[in-house]
């Protein structure tokens, strides 16, 4: 049992269990054309604590996006299982899943886009409310519609304004109000900051702290800028090409950076203060493609530690240290001569 931040990791403390979940999307197109498939996500299995803040990271093409869908049930996994409250969700249908959708909502990455743009915000606000029978007539709807308002740095005579009246950092704030109407146990955070200017992001981090602290929310944060992921987050998963490379606390992860591509993001962080930076690394070539990932280790056609093991065999996630698991020839290589010898 370990302990981040004031988190138990512990069975009784565990919220979310995700194993070998998997997610293809079939892309063939013809009568006669071979079956092609892109491998979203690939084989990620991680626990999720109450309370905590699961950071998840990796540039566009990775699969964090559709992992975030798929562990709300957005979309349904190819294979693998979710298990929430000891249940596999993607196994629930209908009715029976209604209770369980309320714990377990998502913030998108365009505010605007997620925005009905002919609903008032305040209406906006409500369904979800109405939808679930949680309030009672309109009066106490709109009462506590103004309330959400006012909790995520709004006023609420803006109830009764249109989407396009506000600027995106406030829009972003609606989709959050939205979001947490329900009080959900679980908030999927997809790459909630990246859209807006640096200042907002700013405030909207800050947003999502307060209201971690006043109702205990459990986040997975997913995003492409390792400092803003390393803000909030209090473990942080690495992801490349649908695998998990690397996960660890965010002190340890920054601490020991273990696996290449997790070094090269942490490289890639502006340092503003006057101690030495450690040289950046920049990485030759684009992405693989997922329709076609590398047979061996899907980092080594760009890896600058790469050997020729690396190109033909493909590595397990492996426990390192404690808490801190990373997908990497040179670590298995070391830890089977721990073991031996």
């Amino acid at each position: 049992m370990t302990e981040v931040k004031g988190i138990i990791e512990n069975e009784e403390n565990k919220i979310l269990e995700v194993k070998n979940l998997t997610k293809y999307f079939d892309v063939s197109s013809g009568i006669f054309s071979k079956k092609s498939y892109v491998h979203a996500v690939e084989d990620v299995s991680f626990d999720l604590y109450k309370g905590e803040t699961l950071g998840v990271v990796g540039e566009s093409g990775s699969g964090k996006s559709t992992l975030g869908r798929v562990l709300i049930k957005l979309l349904k996994p190819t294979s693998g299982e979710v298990l929430y409250k000891d249940r596999d969700i993607s196994k629930i249908r209908g009715k029976e899943f209604k209770p369980i959708r309320r714990e377990l909502q998502m913030v998108f990455q365009d505010p605007y886009a997620s925005l009905n743009p002919r609903f008032k915000i305040g209406n906006t606000i409500a369904e979800p409310l109405l939808a679930n029978k949680v309030s009672g007539d309109a009066k106490s709807v709109r009462k506590t519609v103004e309330e959400l308002l006012e909790l995520v740095g709004l006023k609420k005579e803006m109830y009764d304004r249109y989407p396009h009246e506000f600027s995106g950092g406030q829009r972003q704030r609606i989709s959050i109000a939205r979001a947490i109407a329900l009080k959900p146990k679980i908030l999927v955070c997809d790459e909630a900051v990246s859209a807006l200017d640096v200042s907002v992001q700013a405030q909207i981090l800050n947003l999502f702290n307060e209201l971690k602290k006043k109702f205990n929310f459990t986040y997975i944060f997913i995003g492409h800028d390792l400092s803003v992921v390393k803000y909030l987050s209090d473990r942080i998963l690495v992801m490349y090409l649908g695998e998990v490379v690397e996960l660890a606390t965010t002190e340890s992860l920054f601490e020991k950076t273990l696996h290449p591509y997790t070094e090269a993001l942490v490289s890639a962080i502006p340092e503003p203060t006057i101690r030495k930076k450690t040289n950046r690394i920049i990485l030759n070539g684009d992405i693989p493609s997922p329709l076609n990932p590398p047979s061996g280790c899907r980092f080594a056609t760009r890896c600058f530690k790469a050997s020729e093991r690396c190109k033909t065999s493909h590595p397990e996630l492996i426990e390192v240290e404690p808490g801190h698991f990373v997908r990497c020839h040179h670590y298995d290589v070391r830890k089977e001569e721990k073991i031996n010898g």
